[in-house]
């Protein structure tokens, strides 16, 4: 039997249903090129149907990769969505710490080359 696929409005409305509101930036893209808007849907169920990895911990780390490259709206968005799915507000907040943690260490591993120059010379 073959699978009915959703309009753009559909997975928009799913989109907005996960979220518990519009999804902004989707609704955007979905004026400027609609056809992305399927393949969006699809990366994401793709992502979150993978095994090894349970939801829980994708929902962390999509929080802590937002946070870390200063994606204000993408964080709150995954704030949202992570805690719609039941993770806990401490754990998010330990997602954000840690993604801090891990991001104030690589100024050290960016500025090897120099502190190395600073000892030799």
């Amino acid at each position: 039997m073959e699978e009915k696929k959703m309009s753009i409005e559909e997975i928009l409305k799913m989109m907005e249903q996960g979220l518990g509101e519009e999804p902004k930036p989707m609704v955007l893209m979905s004026k400027l090129i609609p056809e992305w808007i399927p393949r969006q849907a699809q990366d994401r169920k793709f992502v979150m149907d993978l095994p090894n990895i349970p939801p829980k911990y994708k929902h962390l780390i999509m929080i802590g990769v937002a946070a870390a490259v200063s994606s204000h709206m993408c964080t709150e968005t995954f704030i949202k969505l992570a805690k719609r799915s039941g993770v806990s507000r401490e754990e998010i907040a330990e997602a954000i710490l840690t993604a801090r943690f891990a991001l104030g260490s690589t100024v050290f591993a960016a500025a090897t080359e120099g502190m190395e120059y600073l000892i030799d010379n």
